[in-house]
Formats: structure tokens, sequence, C-alpha cells
């Protein structure tokens, strides 16, 4: 098939191309033009047509959209240089110009892959993300944290609804927070999600006068001894923070998966792996894989949730494979310069 991808250069487009190549896919990428790091990332890949455009330039997205078989909207405003306007205009107007294109131009379209966000799930009025059930797709929030999870959920209920209403054949994938394991690690060669010294350095000049907050500074404190050691989040209620991220290579076996089932057709997934971090169970481990000690700590910011797959495994057969080890694994051997089959993040391939 030739298929569209939007942001088909950025941290998971660019996997996500990798894989459908492998899979004997044509690809267009559509790509914004002030992405100049980037933009030549697959210049002399004879397989590979990079478009240059603007999700908000209908003219741009036309020329996208024409002529392809699938298309998978990767692309969004994400911690840029973007206000609320433009992040409504970018992933909400630009989502309807795709999806209007389709409509008017490509109306065969064999699928249109829409990715979402988590972040849908959260609750705007609450604190923190505490779920004493697993995650189902139906939990979505009443209200969303602008700029970002709110015009993602937009993109969302344009991409069902035109589905519902006009017969594009749309499927949404949820991804649990992505990790790219060339980013997992910090300059010691340590997964610096678990490293004390992050929490550390947010409270040692804490001034405020909020009496949680001041109690945890304190024991904090009280546990840094100049030497770096793990952390066992806990929560205000006592249980260790729970969260569930996922591996970039389970991310883009699920989004492969959208365009090979036919019962992905107007469903919403959630898009997790194996990386459900009990700290409880992920400390301890890592204790004994790097030989260190850790602090047991009290926070004030609730985490714990896990989302229910089964929704994603029983339709598309989705089997993730990535847990706390192999993401390790393959942050280490990309870190001594080996490849591992993953397109690292912070490799810049244009004249910027």
């Amino acid at each position: 098939m030739k298929i569209l991808v939007t942001g088909g250069t950025g941290r998971i487009g660019s996997n996500l191309t990798k894989k459908l190549l492998e899979k004997g896919h044509e690809i267009r990428c559509f790509t914004y033009p002030g992405d100049v790091n980037r933009v030549d990332r697959w210049k002399g890949n004879d397989r590979v047509e990079t478009v240059l455009g603007d999700l908000r330039e209908y003219e741009d997205v036309k020329k996208a959209v024409e002529g392809v078989d699938a298309i998978y909207h990767i692309a969004a405003a994400f911690g840029g240089p973007f206000n609320n306007r433009e992040y409504l205009a970018i992933n909400g107007m630009g989502t309807l110009n795709i999806l209007e294109c389709v409509r008017e131009f490509n109306k065969d379209i064999h699928r249109f892959v829409y990715a979402s966000t988590e972040a849908i799930y959260w609750q705007l009025t609450e604190k923190g993300r505490l779920f004493n059930e697993l995650i189902t797709e139906d939990m979505v929030a009443k209200y969303h944290h602008m700029p970002y999870f709110l015009t993602k959920w937009i993109g969302e209920e344009l991409c069902m609804t035109y589905h519902h209403q006009y017969n594009v054949p749309s499927t949404v994938f949820r991804f649990a927070t992505v990790v790219e394991p060339s980013e997992f690690l910090n300059d010691d060669g340590l997964p610096k999600l678990f490293v004390f010294s992050t929490i550390y350095n947010r409270y040692k000049n804490y001034k405020g006068d909020d009496p949680a907050e001041l109690e945890t500074a304190k024991a904090v404190m009280k546990a840094w001894n100049g030497e770096e050691k793990f952390i066992l989040k806990r929560n205000p209620d006592g249980r260790p923070y729970k969260e569930h991220f996922t591996d970039i290579r389970d991310i883009v076996q699920g989004l492969v998966l959208g365009i090979e089932k036919d019962a992905a057709v107007g469903q919403e997934f959630t898009l997790g792996g194996n990386g459900v971090f009990d700290f409880e169970e992920v400390i301890p481990y890592l204790c004994e894989r790097y030989k260190m000690d850790y602090a047991d700590i009290k926070l004030t910011n609730p985490n714990y949730f896990e989302f229910d797959l089964t929704k994603i495994k029983t339709l598309l057969d989705f089997e993730p494979q990535h847990d706390i080890a192999s993401i390790l694994d393959a942050a280490e051997a990309m870190k001594r310069g080996e490849d591992v089959g993953i397109i690292p993040t912070g490799v810049r391939w244009g004249k910027g």
C-alpha cells in the first residue's frame, strides 16, 4: 500500500515508517517545514516521498492525502512553541482538514489511524492519577486539560464522528506514555525515572508552605546523603506508585495491526505494553541489577494506574513484548552504540 504518515520523521513516526517499509509498503511522509532538524530523515530512500506542509493549510493536506491507500495521523502540536489557539488549530483543525480531504478526494481509503493519548482518561478536576481499578476504554474523563490533552481528544472525536457519519474507516489508538529506550537512561547510565536525585533536586530549595509538601521535603532531605540511589515512590495513602508505560516497539506493533486487522475499524483502543511499573516490584529489581540502594519516600501527588488491554489483545491479537528488563537491555545497548532496530529520538537529519 501507499501509506501517508503525518509526522513520519518524528519520534514515533520514524519508527513506524521503518516498520512499514520492512513490510513492503511505500510511504508518503508529511513533515512540518519548521522541523529543520528532521526534514531530511528519509532523503535518498526511493520508497519514501517526503512532502513538506502545514496541517493548518488545507491545500497542503490535500496534496498529502490524494492517492494514498491508508493514513496514520501521528503529527501533533506537543510541547513546542505553540499557544492554546495554535494547539487547537493544529490538533483540531489539522485533523479536520485531513478528514475532509479524505471525504472529498479519497473516499475509498482503506484505513485512517489516529494517534490519541492516555491523557483523555485523566480527570481535570482531580490531582494526580489515582485509579483503583483497571482503566478501560469507556472511562474517558468529562473534562480535559488544555492545551494538548483537550485538543487531542477533539481530534479523536472528529475521527469517530467521521466514521459513523461519513463512513471513514477510522481507528483510534490512545497511547500509554511511550518509552523510547535511548531516552530512558541518564548521563550516568541509570533509568532516570527511578533515580532519587530527581526528587532531591525538586525539593532541595522548596520555599512553599504546604504542610504535606514540607513533610515530603523534610523526608527527602533526610534521606539524601550525596550519593545516587533509587527511590521507591509512594502515594499519599502509602501504596507504591504504579504507572503504565509502553516501549516504542510495542506502539509500532499496535499501529501496524490497525491497518492489518478489519476488526480495528470504528474502534478506540488503549495501546499499552508490558511496562507496568509497580515501584514495590521494580525498585528491588533495579537495586539488584545496578547494585545500588534505595530510599522509600511518600510523595504528595498520587500515581496509581494500569490500563486494561483486553480489548486490543482480543480484537487485534496484540501481544506486547517489552517489559522493564527488555527496555533496559535496549537502552544500554543503544548507549553503547549498538543497533537494536530502533531509530533514536536525538538524531538530527536536517540542516538545523
